[in-house]
């Protein structure tokens, strides 16, 4: 009897070890991941360790339709030298907390306008005096007066999180002339367009005659059966 018992102890310490060993959840598991409380802890501590940036910008921009444009900004950890030197280089600066992985995104809302980021999106600022520049090429398809919107984000680390965020984002007014080959082009297709409306109106004129003999015919017809039958009677 006490060799069964010992038997079956062992056989219940070899199940548990084995459940545990495959990774049986247990309450200690569930604090694996930063709860909202230490997520908003680190958020406010790694805000603090943040230090003043400025981005250089350019707010108005021009070009002709159907052509290319490269847009770039650069944004400056600030230190007392690097800030004289923004301020007196730049058209249009704007100040924002920085430190880290940096993102900016440049889009328009109209799907004339087509944006392509040249180079990495996110680049990283450790230290005063240390910039990230972004690059983008601007093409349009149509002429017109469009609005462009700049955004920075500054990470925390290298998860999408946002420390700093600038907002509102920066508007930068684009305008795009039109050139005589543009208006070319649209006469062109005006032209074919036409050409094809006419064309449709043309076809349905040639139809009209011989749709109005069918019609006529089958009313002929349908009056001489009338008429022959009135004769029967």
């Amino acid at each position: 009897m006490r060799t069964r018992i010992a038997v079956a102890w062992c056989l219940l310490l070899l199940l548990t070890l084995g459940l545990a060993a495959c990774g049986v959840p247990s309450d200690s598991g569930s604090g694996a991941g930063l709860g909202q409380a230490a997520l908003e802890a680190s958020i406010r501590n790694d805000r603090k360790h943040l230090f003043d940036g400025s981005l250089t910008y350019t707010p108005y921009i021009s070009m002709s339709v159907g052509g290319h444009l490269t847009y770039a900004v650069i944004l400056t950890a600030r230190g007392e030298k690097s800030s004289r030197r923004a301020a007196q280089a730049a058209l249009e600066t704007r100040v924002l907390r920085v430190g880290g992985w940096q993102g900016a995104g440049l889009s328009a809302d109209d799907p004339d306008v087509k944006t392509v980021l040249h180079g990495p999106e996110k680049h990283a600022i450790a230290a005063p005096g240390e910039t990230a520049q972004w690059q983008w090429s601007v093409s349009a398809d149509e002429p017109g007066a469009y609005d462009l919107a700049l955004t920075v984000i500054t990470y925390q680390g290298e998860t999408n999180r946002a420390l700093a965020t600038l907002d509102p984002p920066i508007k930068i007014h684009l305008k795009v002339y039109n050139t005589w080959s543009h208006r070319f082009t649209s006469m062109q297709n005006w032209l074919y367009t036409a050409a094809g409306i006419a064309g449709a109106l043309v076809g349905i004129y040639a139809l009209r005659a011989p749709l109005t003999e069918l019609v006529q015919g089958r009313r002929e017809a349908r009056k001489q059966r009338d008429e022959n039958r009135d004769g029967y009677m």
